[in-house]
């Protein structure tokens, strides 16, 4: 199959050389990105502390973030033309020698006696939590985690001090259940929508950094699942900004669009499919001796041991009865980030490319935006899912998407946004943390005996990345 994939990958870049030497010649260039926003954006509230004048998120992006303006540039790799080849480079490609980052490990007991790891760089060993720090929580794509390239890419830039060139900020990676070590201790993963593990993070972050300013970083699934959260949470939302990153936005919409095309027909939407029966393979042993599932065991086994498993029926046989969703279609429109965009109240910028092949473009939220006074919506010509690699200027291969999320987080910052209300706290009289008024949303932080007591996964298993 990976063979397949790149003999059409290179079929395409062809196809795409000769249209976009075309172009060139007929002078059909556009600009590389088009923003869409609110006819009537809302006024960014600043603390008292700041000067300057109260702006809007577009003023702000219009004037704050040259790589998303009128002039910006996008110095495409060659022998990566199009959405396809982007995104299969961005699972294949080696990034193991770039951009290395130092992350700290804990592990956090949930309310449902779930487990989640989360990764936090700079270690708080070697970093000691200072006062008023800026705190970026971070959402990783398809079963994927902190290790990610994509993810490594920002980090490595955002998380330095300000003398070193960075942001100065400290990252907090949440590492969905199952994904990159995150044990399963329950018969219960992840999927699209979950944005209650999130509420334990931001809970944990609150408590642990109780001056801090809180602000959110998407990728792909983890896009959907971090915009969702904020979407829902609305006026009470403790975040002060969001970017994301190839959100799929409409999951409805996106679920038509796969097949739709040949390489969506053939190859992503068993990859999709694959990656999550893979997940769901690495720790089978938790589902196999559950007392009690929602899916039946001749099915569960049935799906364990398909050759192949599209994206579609994997969420028909799992992920919908998993959850509690009557079917597939009730589970994507339910957990679609794009239903709550226009309860987003908090400056939420959103970068898509309009050939991301897994998204396709009738998942974007064109019409949403402009009844969100609070999202820019930034589409760029190409970059696929995940991908927008290009030449730097030291004659390497970057990622071009670095440079607007670094310029808008440093708008922000330099903005001075009010500061939000974190979630109140309360202990019952043990370790365990809840959130006042919700029993659901609360951590317990594992000592180092009880987490290496945690044995999760049946087999060592190299899960889906890139994406």
């Amino acid at each position: 199959m990976a063979f397949t994939l790149l003999l059409v990958v290179g079929f395409v870049g062809i196809v795409y050389v000769i249209r976009g030497i075309w172009r060139r010649k007929t002078g059909r260039d556009g600009p590389f990105v088009t923003l869409h926003m609110a006819q009537h954006p809302a006024i960014l509230q600043k603390d008292n502390e700041s000067s300057g004048p109260a702006l809007s998120l577009a003023q702000l992006v219009r004037d704050n973030v040259p790589a998303l303006g009128p002039n910006s540039k996008f110095h495409g790799v060659w022998w990566l033309p199009g959405g396809d080849a982007q995104t299969a480079y961005s699972s294949f490609g080696d990034f193991s020698k770039v951009d290395p980052v130092v992350y700290e490990r804990l592990f956090l007991e949930l309310p449902d006696k779930g487990v989640v790891a989360i990764d936090v760089t700079p270690p708080l060993s070697s970093h000691p939590i200072q006062n008023a720090e800026n705190v970026l929580l971070v959402t990783h794509g398809l079963t994927g985690g902190s290790h990610e390239a994509y993810v490594r890419a920002v980090l490595a830039k955002v998380t330095p001090s300000r003398q070193s060139g960075g942001l100065g900020f400290r990252a907090v990676v949440l590492n969905f259940r199952g994904c990159n070590g995150s044990p399963v201790v329950t018969p219960r993963l992840y999927h699209a929508g979950s944005s209650d593990d999130l509420r334990h993070v931001v809970l944990w972050i609150s408590t642990s950094f109780p001056s801090c300013r809180m602000y959110g970083l998407g990728f792909s699934l983890g896009a959907n699942i971090l915009a969702k959260y904020v979407g829902e949470e609305g006026e009470q939302c403790p975040l002060l900004g969001l970017v994301t990153l190839a959100n799929p936005w409409d999951f409805l919409e996106g679920s038509h669009h796969l097949p739709s095309t040949f390489l969506g027909r053939h190859i992503y939407r068993y990859v999709l499919g694959g990656a999550l029966r893979a997940l769901l393979r690495l720790h089978q042993g938790v589902f196999l001796k559950a007392s009690k599932l929602p899916v039946s065991r001749s099915v569960l086994d049935d799906v364990l041991r398909r050759r192949s498993i599209t994206l579609r029926q994997y969420d028909e046989l799992i992920t919908a009865p998993m959850y509690g969703f009557a079917n597939p279609y009730d589970y994507y429109s339910n957990i679609s980030s794009c239903k709550v965009a226009p309860d987003i109240r908090i400056p939420c910028l959103s970068i898509n490319s309009i050939d991301d092949p897994i998204t396709g473009t009738r998942s974007l939220p064109i019409s949403q935006v402009s009844h969100s006074p609070y999202l820019v919506l930034a589409v760029t010509e190409t970059g696929g899912h995940l991908g927008w690699f290009e030449h730097t200027q030291d004659g390497r291969i970057g990622r071009w998407y670095v440079k607007p999320v670094e310029q808008y987080l440093a708008a922000l910052l330099d903005y001075g946004l009010q500061d939000r209300q974190k979630p109140s706290v309360i202990s019952l009289g043990t370790d365990f943390v809840h959130q006042e008024g919700r029993d659901d949303v609360g951590f317990r932080v594992l000592s180092r005996e009880q987490s290496e007591l945690i044995v999760s996964g049946t087999e060592e298993s190299k899960l889906f990345t890139g994406w």
